[in-house]
């Protein structure tokens, strides 16, 4: 063949088959090869690089992968809507705090429900629609009214903890007698007693890593100061602690208040038969509906708490409408907190309501003197008070609004030189809202938080208190408590509190507590934003520690979507951490995740897909309507007269 003849073609090659595609190996060769994969890779450098102190010396090389979690023990105080929060959290809501949580209650009652178990007063009922007032976990379908008895919120409350087990770490009959930080362990000691069959038992001690407290300030009954008080000779009972075995029908009954308790005895005891019924107020108060149920309902009904129909319950039975509907009523209600803003929105709200209470009162004039306030709508809590008002104009209904001088053995003598005899004496002067906890609370350098909060009770956004670690609080000073669904905040703040602990125990934090500047720069600008609130307003009310012209220490300055994302994520600039090491990184372990041990792990999941650039990014020229410009527009015209007629600046 001659050498520059072209060389015989080859036959072609046979088509490989579709399943014999080559595709990437999911690991590399070295990994294949091993037993165990990766994992035993990282145990042999570990084990080969770690020396016998390394469980001594912070700063040697760990075993544990990186976030590894401990354990920690958990005290909460209370079981009330906050408690049982908490529980559900810890045992449902977020699965991993099952292996990172050891839950206590300390219940003081034989019962669960807080202020629901202690308020069984005639009448009680909550003043937020029933559907806004449940478990966020777990809403009700099935209230009988729009604004819910208080049996009928304790009831729920039990057969929602029987259906989650929740009761699961209840101790019941146990109070809280003290607590003291010791920080070299890193833990609170917590001292308390149970009773047993009425006896209280010899107290002791126990530790936790994180103490929360639950116990709320509408439980402990406030008794008021009057002179002659124990002198009398007839029935004494208070609303928080209702004697249910005594009649009170034929009696003549002095009712002391017109707070929400009072507003509802009051209706009960006039409809009894015989009675012959005086309230006794200091001054007035709003009551009034805000936004009516039929507002909610979408339909009219002349019962100032309408039954839902057959019909409304069974639709609520589908989650998805009933989310809708509880949506809704909680939409109007945060869309209507411009009422609470000093104003012209307030001072129309304020004729509006003053139009609605006289026409209750038939436009008595001495009543209207009497019941109808002149300072801001809100300032004081608002109450709807169904019966309320209508009451006075029952032949065995009155009031004064003279101050009571003293009790005597008989009855009541007031300023005006007037006196009532009365059988029956109900003190419906609510709580200790004062939010100093009724036992020694003992945090760094031997501080009593009951001498800190004695006068001006401040605190991290609610939930934490400086100098005090490890301590979180439902419902502390400052508080989301006077708008919107409280125990929706309570929710939110539960989230808050886990992921605090996820934080310590993934990340070998000992201790943390707010910084304290940072609490007083919080509270200080807090008191700005509540000069353009109603609360700051001319009454004497709770919300300002029974005074007149003293600081807001009860509620948030601010709106409930503001709380809600200042708690969303920690700002974990605002504390001070101590860790259990001098490591602040000994929580990197040995350098890599569990996560990377799981072979089904996806090690790629941060791998992002290709963005495409939509027509409206690019759009030059357009008029558009900037979103910010218009809510500072629309804050400006909703605040125009605060502050001298001054507005905020854009």
């Amino acid at each position: 063949m001659s050498p520059s003849a072209d060389p015989a073609p080859a036959p072609a090659p046979a088509a490989a088959p579709a399943e014999d595609v080559r595709m990437p190996a999911p690991e590399l060769p070295e990994v294949l090869n091993r037993a165990n994969g990766f994992k035993s890779v990282v145990e042999e450098a570990v084990n080969s690089a770690s020396g016998s102190d390394a469980s001594t010396d912070p700063f040697k090389l760990a075993s544990d992968f990186a976030y590894t979690a401990r354990r920690l023990k958990v005290f909460t105080i209370g079981a009330g809507f906050s408690g049982l929060l908490m529980a559900h959290k810890f045992q449902h809501r977020f699965p991993d705090m099952r292996d990172i949580v050891d839950h206590t209650i300390f219940e003081m009652r034989e019962d669960v429900g807080g202020t629901w178990l202690v308020n069984t007063y005639p009448g009680v009922q909550c003043d937020v629609p029933a559907h806004i007032y449940a478990f966020p976990f777990d809403p009700n379908p099935n209230w009988e009214r729009f604004y819910a008895s208080g049996p009928d919120i304790e009831n729920y409350i039990r057969s929602t903890v029987k259906k989650w087990s929740l009761d699961r770490d209840i101790q019941y009959n146990t109070r809280v007698a003290g607590a003291q930080w010791i920080a070299e362990q890193g833990q609170w000691k917590v001292t308390v007693e149970t009773t047993v069959n009425g006896v209280v038992q010899p107290a002791r001690d126990e530790y936790c890593h994180v103490l929360i407290s639950a116990q709320g300030v509408l439980v402990h009954p406030n008794w008021p100061s009057i002179p002659g008080l124990r002198d009398f000779k007839g029935h004494i009972t208070h609303s928080a602690a209702w004697d249910h075995d005594f009649d009170y029908s034929g009696k003549r009954i002095a009712i002391i208040g017109n707070g929400s308790s009072g507003i509802q005895i009051v209706p009960q005891m006039t409809k009894l038969p015989g009675t012959t019924v005086r309230n006794f107020i200091r001054g007035p108060t709003w009551v009034y509906y805000r936004a009516p149920p039929s507002k909610h309902l979408g339909r009219d009904d002349p019962d100032p708490n309408p039954r839902y129909t057959d019909e409304e319950r069974q639709r609520f039975q589908d989650p998805e409408y009933h989310l809708q509907h509880r949506k809704g009523i909680i939409s109007r209600t945060n869309k209507s907190f411009y009422i609470f803003m000093k104003g012209k929105n307030n001072a129309e709200g304020m004729k509006f309501a003053s139009e609605q209470m006289a026409a209750k009162l038939n436009h008595d004039p001495e009543l209207c003197e009497k019941l109808i306030p002149k300072w801001e709508l809100g300032c004081r809590r608002i109450t709807p008070g169904p019966g309320y008002l209508e009451s006075f104009l029952e032949p065995n209904c009155s009031l004064t609004n003279s101050g009571i001088t003293k009790i005597s053995e008989k009855g009541v003598h007031t300023a005006d030189g007037e006196f009532f005899e009365c059988d029956v004496l109900v003190c419906a002067t609510g709580f200790d809202v004062s939010h100093r906890p009724r036992f020694p609370l003992i945090g760094e350098g031997g501080r009593d938080l009951a001498e800190i909060w004695k006068d001006d009770p401040e605190s991290y956004v609610s939930v934490a208190v400086p100098h005090f670690p490890n301590y979180f609080v439902m419902m502390g000073p400052n508080c989301l408590g006077g708008h919107g669904s409280l125990v929706e905040s309570l929710n939110w703040t539960g989230d808050y509190f886990v992921k605090w602990l996820r934080k310590m125990a993934t990340e070998d934090i000992k201790a943390v507590a707010p910084k304290e500047e940072v609490v007083r720069a919080f509270c200080k600008y807090g008191d700005q934003i509540h000069k353009t609130l109603v609360w700051t307003g001319s009454c004497t009310s709770w919300y300002k520690r029974g005074t007149r012209n003293g600081r807001v220490t009860a509620l948030f300055g601010g709106s409930a979507q503001l709380f809600n994302k200042l708690i969303t994520d920690i700002r974990a600039e605002d504390f001070e951490f101590t860790y259990n090491t001098a490591n602040p990184f000994r929580f990197m372990g040995n350098g890599f995740t569990a996560f990377e041990m799981d072979e089904n792990s996806d090690l790629a999941w941060y791998v992002e897909k290709a963005e495409k650039l939509e027509d409206s990014q690019v759009v030059e020229g357009e008029n558009k309507v900037d979103p910010k410009a218009a809510a500072k527009a629309r804050f400006n015209e909703l605040t125009a007269d605060v502050s001298n007629g001054t507005t905020i600046s854009t």
